[in-house]
């Protein structure tokens, strides 16, 4: 494993565990599941917005997150939850940015709760939007905050980067469960949302740069 990817999941799951995300202790979604990713704007609106690797060698090579936009490349993040039990998609074509593409990964936890997570990247590869949702448990008509916090701050905290996240983190916990709110950092616009002003069996996390929140959607889309 090269020493960068071994750092960087190091630093994830460091990031993940200081947040009281969720563990390799939930079982893995169906692979060929494909959650559908949010929208540009809230649901009310128009559609549109581990452990560690296996013991080697001490890295060496020191990780520091981006100042601005998302902390991590999205093939480091990718493979991180990957590595802890996410059944992840091959990337399609976004619907709602054009020339990007998407990925999206599930598991569903001890509990019953299924997590969803989104990447998305430019025509360049690097990370423009991401998503992260918490499902209630399938016949149950309400998710309650509490139960999302963990693995959406922990998301949060992803990407980007444990000593960025801890203001958005608090605003998020203030926030969870309302139909929609937003903030931003770095460049991020940052917004958490239910499903729909009725629906609050699923709340979600989103961020997005500016050129994602401008791209054209696609045409036909």
């Amino acid at each position: 494993m090269p020493i960068r990817s071994a750092v960087v999941r190091l630093a994830l799951a460091a990031i993940l565990v200081a947040a009281c995300a969720p563990g390799p202790t939930m079982a893995p979604a169906s692979p060929t599941a494909t959650p559908v990713p949010p929208t540009h704007a809230p649901p009310t609106g128009s559609p549109r917005p581990s452990p560690p690797p296996s013991a080697g060698p001490s890295p060496s090579t020191e990780v520091t997150p981006n100042p601005v936009g998302f902390a991590f490349a999205a093939e480091d993040v990718l493979a991180y939850y990957a590595s802890v039990g996410y059944a992840c998609s091959d990337a399609r074509p976004s619907t709602e940015a054009d020339g990007y593409a998407v990925r999206t990964c599930q598991l569903v936890d001890k509990g019953g709760r299924t997590m969803t997570l989104g990447f998305v990247t430019d025509p360049a590869g690097a990370l423009a939007n991401a998503f992260a949702s918490v499902q209630a448990v399938e016949g149950t008509d309400l998710l309650d905050p509490v139960d999302a916090l963990g693995p959406l701050s922990g998301y949060l905290g992803a990407m980007l980067g444990s000593e960025r996240a801890d203001a958005p983190v608090e605003w998020l916990a203030g926030h969870l469960g309302d139909t929609y709110a937003e903030t931003s950092e770095g460049g991020l616009r940052i917004a958490t949302y239910t499903a729909s002003a009725e629906d609050h069996t699923t709340i979600y996390v989103e961020l997005a740069n500016q050129a994602y929140l401008d791209a054209p959607r696609p045409s036909g889309g």
